[in-house]
């Protein structure tokens, strides 16, 4: 009987399986950005707030059918504009500057051919709509980050699934579950796996421990403290040849422990007998002054501003130790980003290279701070940083791929939280 039913469940599950078209998914991927032609960034009237407020009505418009039609019309496809809708899926990753474009269709060349067709569109439609009266281009800059292929297996219907669950046998499925999400894990393993998904050389892996979520000491001696050790050691051997007196530590979102990690950098390069300079370059978050437990009444913002110096509002952290820190500041003005112009960044740069300093910046989330793009073009070189089991192995090589288009210097990437 147990046999019986067995066989007529899974046959069940079979025909069902047969009986369903199969149906393929592309995936093409846009990131939002400011463009500043001119390098003002006071002559936009909106900057990356805009952009993020924005992003829900950019996923109208690669839903509707005026790009519905227009894509129809170029693929010369077999559809109305209300049957393409239907296979299209556009979704926005929560408090970030990117859009995700999904298509199903019976053939894969098809779905890739109509996701990079949407992808092609959207510049066009978002900057006629977008594109002030007066100015030569639109404020907001649309980038393939991911274009679609063509997959070589259907999205749906899924045999095994299918099966798996006619059968419903409890370690059968338990197993399939199990084999089914560890395939479909959505955030980094550990280190080797976060460095092959953001395609990045892995120059340092800091274990999680007992007190790993804190500073180092500055004359600490610890597993970690030689971990921190090596990976300076490593950045260095990376840039031989390079000039490198200035990088930005950055992650994709806000809990990838950037900020921890380019103090505990900090304290590695000022323990090697190396002058530092800190900058949390985070306006929106800062936590570089209650890591180091400074006062942030004024900093990086009102230098930008104009309204201090770099020596007045610098702080060395510890008397006879070569750290020096420059937090956030409040910035209660308006939007970050207007502070961030090209010029002034580069200026204070350059007054930290004739210091003959090295300066590590803690940047703001990429993927959610478009101001992070000029602290990244202002640096010698940038250093990715991912926590193991939390950042997402979509926004890794998102923020990488970001990263390559602004021409950045990428030293490697630095696993927080893991082993190798």
């Amino acid at each position: 009987m147990v046999l019986t039913l067995l066989l007529i469940s899974t046959a069940g599950g079979g025909l069902a399986t047969l009986l369903q078209t199969p149906m393929y998914k592309a995936e093409v991927q846009l990131f939002f950005s400011p463009n500043f032609p001119t390098k003002d960034i006071r002559q936009l009237d909106t900057g990356g707030n805009y952009i993020l407020q924005r992003v829900r009505s950019y996923s109208e418009i690669a839903d509707s059918p005026e790009v519905a039609t227009t894509v129809i019309e170029r693929l010369g496809l077999p559809y109305s504009s209300e049957e393409l809708l239907s296979r299209v899926s556009v979704t926005g990753k929560a408090s970030t500057a990117i859009l995700n474009i999904e298509v199903l269709d019976p053939e894969p060349g098809r779905a890739r051919d109509i996701a990079n067709a949407i992808g092609a569109e959207m510049p066009g439609f978002i900057g006629r709509l977008e594109q002030p009266t007066g100015i030569d281009s639109p404020p907001v800059k649309v980038s393939v980050v991911r274009p679609a292929t063509a997959s070589s297996a259907p999205e749906s219907p899924q045999p095994v699934v299918n099966i798996g669950l006619a059968v419903a046998g409890g370690l059968i499925v338990g197993t399939v579950t199990a084999v089914t999400a560890y395939a479909r894990e959505r955030t980094v393993r550990d280190a080797d796996h976060a460095a092959e998904v953001a395609d990045l050389t892995l120059v340092g892996v800091v274990e999680a421990a007992p007190g790993a979520t804190r500073l180092l000491a500055p004359d600490e001696r610890s597993a970690r403290a030689e971990a921190l050790r090596q990976t300076r050691a490593t950045l260095r051997v990376q840039a031989v040849g390079e000039r490198l007196t200035s990088v930005t530590v950055i992650g994709s979102a806000g809990d990838d422990g950037g900020a921890l990690t380019a103090g505990n950098l900090a304290v590695a390069f000022a323990r090697a007998g190396e002058t530092v300079v800190l900058i949390d370059g985070n306006l929106r978050n800062p936590e570089i002054h209650e890591l180091f437990a400074v006062p942030n009444e004024t900093g990086l913002a009102n230098v930008l501003r104009g309204e201090a110096s770099v020596n007045d509002v610098t702080v060395q952290w510890r008397a006879e130790f070569p750290l020096y820190l420059l937090p956030a500041g409040r910035d209660e003005s308006g939007p970050t980003e207007r502070l961030f112009q090209p010029d002034k960044i580069a200026d204070l740069m350059q007054s930290f290279r004739l210091g003959q300093v090295f300066v590590i910046v803690n940047g703001p989330p990429l993927l959610s701070d478009a101001e992070a793009t000029f602290l990244v073009t202002a640096t010698d070189a940038t250093v990715v940083v991912a926590r193991v089991g939390t950042t997402r192995t979509d926004q890794l090589p998102t923020t990488v791929d970001a990263l390559r288009r602004m021409r950045a210097n990428l030293l490697g990437l630095i696993a927080v939280g893991g082993t190798r």
